[in-house]
């Protein structure tokens, strides 16, 4: 045992100073009691100098370090698979029966070897108890159990990996494996005779669809032994209803069938929709007949007001994109040169999500608002640019303010390029918390020369912020091209600068995507309110599998776009009535719209069913999970509370349904095992072989003990013997005194 030094906050100095006066008063004290034997004098003094010392000895808080070499078992990582498909009876594989076997068996190993034993099938976890282990997961997630192992692999000399090789992901779990650079021995489990058998396999949808909008779902049918057959697949909604019915012809052994079905989404809400195939004979199983999935049917169409004050190839390019985009539904408002409308009626109850006004007005605002009916200076706003042929304006409205000085600026040629293609940081703080803004989320990067624009030489604009920059050709000065304004409730962009049909009508799908991206998320950004980016809560999918932990998200900003990390998050969960009932939301998605002043009673709910307090994370960030053991629709409200006072509350839905996923193969892939036996140098046995097993862990060492240096610390202040000595010596003082006549 070596002395390592001193752990303590105090100055060593005055330690020192106060433990030698302590021992000088001692001395000194004693030395006046002329009434006792000198020598008895000292051995008293001696007993509180000890006592003394040894609490200040303590008090510096000594550390010793010893390390020693001691023999022991090999470390060996025990993989379980968990995965539904372990339980099938098939072939001379029985199933659970077989795995209990397998599992008394390895038990053994405990003589051998540390064990450390895990199961992997939705997500890999430590397993305790391995005879109450059970076979309910429905994905088997080997590559990721593997890429674990990668973190713990010092800890370990070997892994025994148990299962059939299923599994979804399309990373080789062998690379992954190798890279470890740790031996496997796998356990093949399950059975590797082809079956009679027919599977829907997956449905190829968009999670989120539109009110009375058709969807299409693409079908993947897996048909092995039924060559020269015909199937009846089948398409019925929530209450049961089929919805079409069609026959597949079957042409050979292990053919891979896809089939589309299109349906008009007819009612708002989380649709669920099962997919089945008509039993056949002799079929192996039915557990993978059939297959549900849901679509988000939303009647979120943004509804945009298009006012033009002329006739520009722009103005018929805005109306392309809106008019082609689901998510958009395009009302046209056209002035011409003597104030008329060029539209001959204009539906009595038009409304807007989102104003756009195209060119320099020229007729004013008010005017505008008697003959269309909407109070647009009130509204989301997206101005876009163009000079007016016009020269008579009336602009006594305030809507006009920001950019009156654009209509007498001078006009000059721009370019759009990579290196102005970068938004810039916002002057003022708000509610993003990415120096991107949404404006230019997902839009193509420009990597070569664009179409020039025309625009105004116009400065930034007073509490704007520049989205967008572009270069005039004159003299290469960098001017904005996009601004825009955040207000407490409506959001302005104002663009600068026209001719983007350039863009849109290039033989460069680059440029074309650009320009659609663009203008289609200047729309999204106005109409959105300033609030929903400051709180979201949603879960990360709609639809989970049985047994499937649900996990919930949850980012706060305050008012000023900083983290919110203060605040509580509740989630309390209410199952539907059954997965029958039918649902009615419009502001759940597959990224989970917030919705901030959602009713009490906006789901049809039974009693509660659970709740969880989210975690927070740091940085605004809160998250928890859940494990719901039923099939079923869930909605659930999302509570945040600072202070103990409640700030909002969002709503939502997701449905918990059973999964075939591990019934679509059924045949064990011994390919895969192999590999992964044979590329680390470890050995690959089948479930009724563990004989053999244990003789290569014999044969390769693994039962051989290692030398592990043990490395320890050592803090006499841990022990409660020293405070036990002091108390002695101090105890023996406290006689000796009584004695001598000293007390």
């Amino acid at each position: 045992m070596e002395f390592v030094g001193f752990q303590h906050t105090f100055p060593v100095f005055l330690l020192s100073l106060i433990w030698l006066g302590s021992i000088l008063l001692i001395w000194w004290s004693y030395s006046k009691e002329k009434k006792i034997d000198s020598k008895i004098r000292l051995g008293l003094s001696s007993l509180r100098t000890f006592s003394v010392s040894i609490l200040f000895l303590l008090v510096f808080n000594p550390i010793f370090f010893s390390k020693d070499l001691k023999k022991s078992p090999q470390n060996l990582m025990i993989l379980l698979d968990s995965s539904e498909s372990m339980s099938l009876n098939k072939g001379d594989y029985k199933g659970t029966a077989t795995y209990k076997n397998v599992l008394d068996e390895l038990q053994q190993l405990e003589q051998q070897l540390n064990i450390s034993w895990y199961q992997f099938g939705n997500f890999v976890r430590p397993s305790n108890a391995i005879d109450s282990i059970r076979f309910n997961d429905s994905d088997s997630r080997l590559t990721q159990a593997i890429q674990q192992v990668q973190a713990l692999k010092e800890d370990f000399q070997g892994v025994l990996l148990v299962s059939d090789g299923i599994h979804n992901s399309t990373v080789d779990a062998s690379i992954e494996a190798e890279l470890t650079g740790l031996p496997f021995y796998v356990v093949a489990m399950g059975d590797t005779n082809g079956v009679q058998d027919v599977s829907i396999i997956d449905v190829q949808r968009s999670s989120l669809g539109y009110l009375n909008t058709s969807h299409e779902f693409l079908v993947s049918i897996q048909a092995d032994g039924y060559a020269n057959e015909q199937l009846t697949l089948s398409m019925s909604d929530l209450m049961g209803n089929v919805l079409e019915s069609t026959t597949l012809e079957v042409k050979t052994s292990g053919q891979r069938i896809v089939h589309s079905f299109r349906v008009n989404l007819n009612e708002i809400g989380l649709q669920s929709y099962r997919f089945s195939i008509e039993d056949l004979e002799n079929e192996w199983t039915l557990l993978n007949n059939e297959l549900r999935t849901s679509v988000q049917v939303i009647d979120d169409q943004i509804d945009v007001v298009h006012i033009a004050y002329q006739v520009h190839p722009d103005v018929r390019m805005i109306r392309d994109i809106v008019s082609t985009n689901p998510q958009m539904r395009l009302h046209t408002v056209t002035l011409q040169r003597d104030g008329s409308l060029l539209e001959t009626e204009l539906d009595e109850d038009l409304e807007a999500d989102v104003v756009i006004i195209h060119g320099e007005p020229w007729v004013d605002i008010r005017e505008l608002t008697e003959k269309i009916g909407l109070e647009l200076s009130s509204m989301p706003l997206v101005y876009l640019h163009i000079p007016s042929p016009v020269r008579s304006r009336l602009l006594n409205s305030s809507v006009w303010d920001p950019m009156n000085s654009w209509f007498d600026n001078s006009v000059g040629r721009f370019q759009l390029n990579s290196n102005t293609n970068e938004t810039v940081s916002p002057v003022n703080a708000n509610s993003l918390t990415s120096s991107r803004h949404p404006i230019v989320a997902d839009i193509p990067r420009i990597t070569e020369s664009t179409p020039s624009l025309s625009g105004v030489l116009s400065r930034p604009l007073s509490l704007y912020d520049t989205i967008i920059n572009a270069r005039y050709i004159g003299d290469q000065e960098v001017f904005p091209t996009i601004q825009v304004k955040q207000f407490s409730s409506s959001r302005t962009v104002l663009v600068s600068h026209w001719n983007w049909y350039l863009f849109y009508q290039s033989s460069r799908d680059q440029l074309r995507k650009y320009v659609d991206q663009l203008i289609s998320n200047m729309i999204y950004w106005v109409n959105s309110s300033p609030n929903e980016d400051n709180i979201q809560i949603n879960t990360s999918r709609t639809i989970y599998s049985f047994n499937e932990s649900v996990q919930f998200n949850a980012t706060l900003l305050n008012d000023s776009g900083q983290p919110e990390n203060d605040s509580s998050v509740e989630i309390l969960i209410y199952e539907q009535d059954s997965m029958n009932a039918v649902l009615s939301s419009d502001d759940v998605l597959e990224t989970q719209i917030s919705t901030n002043n959602t009713p009490k009673d906006k789901y049809e709910r039974t009693e509660l069913h659970s709740n969880i307090q989210l975690t927070p994370l740091g940085s605004g960030e809160y998250t928890g999970t859940i494990d719901i053991d039923e099939e079923g629709i869930f909605s659930y409200d999302a509570i945040v509370r600072k202070n103990g006072a409640e700030v909002t509350r969002n709503s939502g839905q997701f449905i918990i349904q059973k999964s075939n996923d591990e019934f679509v193969v059924t045949s064990r892939n011994n390919s895969l095992l192999q590999r992964i036996a044979t590329e680390t140098d470890g050995y690959f046995v089948e479930y009724n072989e563990i004989e053999l097993l244990r003789d290569s862990m014999q044969t390769t060492g693994l039962f051989e003990t290692v030398d592990i240096l043990v490395e320890e610390y050592f803090y006499p202040v841990q022990k409660v013997f020293w405070f036990f000595i002091v108390l002695i010596l101090l105890g023996l003082e406290w006689f000796g005194r009584k004695s001598y006549g000293l007390l």
